[in-house]
């Protein structure tokens, strides 16, 4: 092979190698905007604006001046720990006057997945 062919060669490599690394890095841009169109997407239809699938709150009296301080996050956590506040015996006495029969109905009296009808007795 003649010099200047041996220099053709290599232009037309290199020529080809920049051709390669564009559609590389074209390629990989692609994908980032995909995925964070996705993402995006993904945020925007979970975010949860629907009132049905929001997660539950504590009721708007535990909040109240007159409540003790800490009510609203008591209900909060009776929401978020039905499990445990439900093994805890309730010891002020209100299992006998009011038919609770753990920690938990003193705050929820009935639980039906997000629709909650809350108990004012873990509010004093």
């Amino acid at each position: 092979m003649g010099r200047k062919s041996k220099q053709a060669a290599k232009k037309a490599a290199a020529k080809s190698g920049k051709s390669n690394s564009s559609w590389i890095i074209l390629f990989a841009a692609m994908v980032f905007t995909v995925g964070i169109a996705g993402g995006v997407l993904g945020w925007a239809l979970t975010r949860g604006g629907d009132s049905a699938s929001a997660a539950p709150k504590p009721p708007s009296f535990a909040s109240d001046p007159t409540a003790p301080k800490g009510s609203a996050e008591a209900y909060q956590f009776a929401i978020d720990n039905p499990d445990t506040l439900s093994q805890i015996p309730c010891y002020c006495g209100c299992g006998q006057l009011d038919g609770h029969k753990s920690n938990l109905d003193c705050f929820i009296k009935s639980r039906n997945g997000n629709d909650i009808t809350f108990d004012k007795h873990g509010a004093g």
